[in-house]
């Protein structure tokens, strides 16, 4: 797996853009599943193989980034599940859901913010490990936001990832 984050952000941007690929049929479907699976298996790997590489002076948590992760997939997986590949809920539909949006609403918050959480975990330990000490907001911010806006901004975080677990082959290599 660290093969993957040693790769090209080219590359990665690719095996992102993978689904689109493909038209919505069985195996549409099915691919679209194996890769959510693959994608989401490469995060959590990301964020447990940088959380190892993290100062001991560091004040990220591992549990609470799992609780955040693994709400984020049950909840995903549950929608699609459920609700037939997903649902839109706006201004003109809500009284269709019933007491349904009174749940649906403030568990999508939720996700929502285990997203934000992902990605500030991400941005946070990469300039963690970069500076050797606890990084502040105003380091990371550029990486956080570059992460929201991920399919441009995998061109400039996946160098620095990828610069981390190659300075690791670099290393191995001296000894």
């Amino acid at each position: 797996m660290k093969k993957i984050l040693t790769r090209p952000a080219w590359l990665i941007f690719l095996l992102w853009m993978l689904p689109a690929l493909f038209p919505s049929t069985n195996f549409g479907l099915f691919l679209t599943i194996c890769w959510l699976t693959f994608m989401c298996y490469c995060i959590y790997f990301l964020c447990k193989s940088l959380y190892e590489k993290l100062p001991a002076t560091n004040d990220l948590n591992i549990k609470v980034f799992k609780i955040h992760f693994f709400f984020l997939v049950f909840y995903l997986a549950f929608v699609f599940i459920a609700f037939d590949g997903g649902y839109e809920i706006n201004q003109n539909n809500y009284k269709d859901f019933g007491w349904k949006a009174y749940i649906i609403i403030p568990l999508n918050c939720i996700m929502m913010y285990c997203i934000f959480y992902i990605l500030w975990f991400i941005s946070k330990s990469i300039m963690t490990i970069k500076h050797k000490r606890t990084a502040r907001f105003n380091e990371y911010a550029n990486i956080f936001f570059l992460l929201v806006l991920w399919p441009i901004g995998i061109f400039w975080v996946h160098p620095k990832v990828r610069k981390i677990f190659l300075a690791d082959k670099k290393s191995l290599y001296t000894i």
